[in-house]
């Protein structure tokens, strides 16, 4: 792994928790926020493999600990998970199809949001389920699969480019 890899992983994972957690912030739909850090992970996992996936999610998921947790570990873990499952994907990854990503980040974002649920709201003794489907979940989804379509170009744009930076100073 290059130093401009290395590189693209930090300044990315701090620019989509920046833009999460304050630009978004502001730019609120049916008062929700498109999960980033999800869009990077599930990303990255699917364009570089399990290793990345893991590794990019859990620091993700550390920092979403770290900011808006009550417990250190958990959004870690469900984050590095993520990572983990799209990486299976990578060996269907092909630069030119569009279809399979975003289909991975819609259907990651409506688990997420329903691991959330249960974890978080339903073994508290919240059960308003359809009251977070209806407000929460399908409202996020949407949002976060309107933001990856062009999050995931630019993310697929600059790790092309590393790759083939890569492939020309191998020699």
């Amino acid at each position: 792994m290059s130093i401009k890899r290395v590189i693209f992983y930090i300044l990315s994972i701090i620019l989509c928790f920046l833009l999460q957690t304050a630009v978004f912030d502001f730019l609120r739909l049916a008062d929700t926020i498109p999960n980033i850090l999800l869009i990077l992970t599930v990303t990255m996992g699917f364009i570089q493999g399990k290793k990345t996936g893991i590794v990019i999610g859990f620091v993700c998921g550390l920092l979403m600990d770290v900011y808006f947790g009550e417990v250190v570990g958990q959004y870690a873990l469900l984050y590095l998970l993520f990572g983990y499952v799209n990486g299976w994907f990578h060996a269907h990854f092909f630069e030119d199809e569009i279809l399979l990503p975003i289909g991975l980040l819609a259907a990651n974002s409506l688990v997420y949001s329903l691991v959330v649920f249960f974890f978080f709201f339903a073994l508290r003794g919240r059960f308003h389920f359809l009251t977070y489907l209806i407000h929460v979940i399908i409202p996020e989804a949407v949002y976060t699969g309107i933001v990856a379509l062009i999050l995931y170009k630019i993310l697929l744009a600059i790790d092309v480019r590393i790759s083939d930076g890569e492939k020309r100073s191998m020699f």
